[in-house]
């Protein structure tokens, strides 16, 4: 059960309702985005409770479905119930408000939109209202929607509406008794207009039957955790509801196209988090999912022979471009396709994508240096600023090691199918070997995997411009977006306007060290370093979280800063390893499973910060509790 309160710090957890073709995210009973199709649409409007007096409110989640139930209570008293869901077919989200006093909402529209008062030219509604927005509104940073967006609101019941507000606040207030709100995306009035009256035109009973029908048949092809988790196991129900929880909040973030969100805050579709979230999906038994986001970096690089760092989903040719995209996420790429095909064993499958994957690794091996690849600029520890963005250059632990990993199975993939020649084969091989070689020497030091080698800047010709984030706007606290960058005399990538200000020193070369990165080679079941080697590392990591009760990604950082997986991670390490300590941090991560039954982008000392309702710390810390689970000595 989530609370919220009108008179209280809400506790922030957000959920997600979504069909594929329309997405919206809730705050308890308000609304704070709804938007689609497609699902990479900017959003026009929130819908927030509005009273004089206090208000409180309940809020429970239908088992296996995105179907929200929120208990309002006013004034002290229990006022009744909102109830809101996405429909299964049309892109409308329905409210049911069933009230024994009015009920005061507020419509909360961006200033760009424009209402119109159309209710009289919709079938079967009692009053309804257009929200228009022109092209151009940002869907992402700088990344402008390309056509006009409209939204059809309409209801049926016991509704007062008043228009003549504060400039872009609209005023609805349902009655006492039954009423039903419907918001219809378009994205173009045609549509909009036309989804709303199909909507309307179908009786209530049926939208909520198909709707919570399309949820089963999803929740049914499920592993059957509750048949496979022992009695006795630790927090049984919490974990099982938590399975559920999570499948539900990625399969209502994930598009018709097949893409995933990474969130509220991120409407697009990024490799690196695509990644986690299918690990998350096999293991949870949802192929089909898996294989649909496949499919949606198939679509994509069929059409523009490239992937970025992320993409639009349903807008063509809209990509979000970081520094080094050819790296890390190509690799997650190709792990992602082999993890599919070791679940599904459809090797037909792979072999369709399998210019993709071919393109991926052909990208990658341009920018080895002294056997490193370097850092795909929007890791989460450098988008957080737990590792410093002037390292990106540097060599890359985790991106040098999805290349191995990768070419593996790639290159293994090639010979069995002959899909290169045997001199290819033996060339690729010997590609794989020397980085393999070099990989100890470049990553390992006293006993510890660095995330960071410095001394493939040194030696790596740096291009000039690039296109990412100005590290002396970041530095001193500034962010103007994702733009082009140029190098300076000392290394440094500076937007324009600070590249001609005074001088921007060099950065001094250090090697940092980050939990998460140190955990990867048990995440990724690599062999290149032996367990045995990493073992004392990841022991030590998890003693030290006993005895200090703090676990950040930078084991310098005084902030005690985490990044929201690291948690699964070290529960996957320490579960390979059949630790004892393990069951520590089963207990830990299911302990930070905000009341919407999700985690988090990054938790500082324990405490969620960041992007909430997110797929991707979701989907690792799932799997590793799981795993946990059903390994547990």
């Amino acid at each position: 059960m989530r609370r919220w309160s009108s008179t209280e710090t809400d506790d922030g957890s957000i959920h997600c309702l979504g069909n594929g073709q329309l997405c919206a995210y809730g705050q308890g009973p308000n609304l704070i985005q709804v938007f689609g199709p497609p699902y990479s649409s900017p959003a026009l409007f929130q819908l927030h409770i509005d009273m004089a007096e206090p208000v409180e409110a309940y809020s429970e989640r239908e088992q296996g479905t995105a179907i929200w139930t929120h208990h309002i209570h006013a004034g002290g008293r229990m006022v009744g119930e909102l109830v809101d869901y996405v429909d299964a077919e049309i892109p409308c989200l329905v409210r049911r408000v069933r009230v024994t006093h009015p009920l005061r909402l507020e419509l909360r529209l961006e200033e760009c939109v424009q209402v119109v008062e159309n209710g009289q030219r919709v079938r079967g509604c009692d009053g309804g209202l257009l929200l228009e927005a022109p092209a151009g509104k940002y869907l992402y940073h700088t990344y402008p929607f390309p056509t006009p967006i409209c939204h059809q609101v309409a209801w049926r019941g016991p509704v007062r509406v008043n228009t003549q507000t504060a400039q872009a606040r609209v005023e609805i207030v349902c009655d006492a008794g039954e009423c039903w709100l419907f918001f219809a995306g378009g994205p173009d009035y045609r549509r909009a207009v036309l989804n709303a009256e199909t909507v309307l035109g179908t009786p209530v009973e049926q939208l909520l039957a198909r709707t919570r029908h399309w949820w089963q048949v999803f929740t049914h092809g499920r592993r059957d955790w509750t048949a496979e988790l022992s009695p006795e196991l630790p927090q049984r129900d919490h974990l099982l509801r938590t399975a559920d929880s999570v499948a539900v909040l990625i399969r209502a973030q994930q598009s018709n196209e097949g893409a995933v969100l990474a969130g509220h805050n991120y409407h697009m579709a990024y490799v690196r988090d695509q990644y986690g979230v299918s690990r998350g999906l096999l293991a949870l038994g949802h192929v089909e999912q898996a294989r649909r986001i496949l499919e949606f970096y198939w679509q994509v690089w069929h059409s523009h022979g490239r992937i970025h760092n992320a993409q639009a989903s349903g807008v063509d040719g809209v990509f979000h471009v970081h520094e080094n995209d050819e790296v890390e996420i190509t690799g997650y790429l190709i792990r992602q396709a082999f993890d599919l095909l070791q679940c599904s064993g459809d090797g037909a499958f792979l072999d369709l994508i399998f210019p993709m994957l071919e393109w991926a690794w052909e990208a990658q091996k341009k920018h080895l240096v002294a056997g490193m690849l370097p850092f795909n600029g929007d890791e989460t520890y450098v988008a957080g600023g737990i590792l410093p963005r002037h390292t990106l250059n540097d060599g890359s632990a985790e991106a040098t090691l999805l290349f191995v990993e990768g070419g593996n199975a790639l290159v293994d993939w090639a010979e069995r199918r002959q899909r290169w020649s045997p001199a290819v084969v033996a060339d690729q091989r010997a590609i794989l070997q020397a980085v393999k070689t070099q990989y100890r020497t470049n990553f390992w030091r006293d006993g510890q995997l660095i995330t960071n080698n410095p001394a493939r800047a040194v030696q790596a010709t740096l291009p000039r411009f690039r296109h990412g984030v100005c590290e002396r706007c970041q530095v001193e606290g500034r962010f103007h977006g994702i733009v082009w960058t140029e190098c300076n005399e000392h290394g440094r990538y500076l937007c324009p306007a600070c590249l001609v200000k005074d001088a921007f020193p060099a950065a001094v070369p250090e090697c940092y060290i980050l939990q998460s990165v140190s955990l990867t080679p048990f995440y990724f079941h690599s062999g290149l370093l032996a367990r045995e080697e990493l073992a004392p590392l990841v022991n030590t990591m998890a003693r030290r979280y006993v005895e200090t009760g703090r676990l950040p990604s930078r084991p310098d950082d005084d902030a005690s800063i985490a990044v929201g997986y690291d948690y699964g991670m070290m529960l996957y390490a320490l579960t390979e390893l059949q630790s004892p300590l393990a069951g520590v941090f089963y207990q830990q991560a299911l302990s930070l499973v905000d009341e919407t039954g999700a985690w988090v982008e990054y938790y500082a000392q324990h405490r969620p910060m960041g992007t909430r309702c997110r797929p991707w710390e979701s989907a690792i810390n799932l799997e590793a509790a799981l795993l946990w689970a059903t390994q547990r000595r």
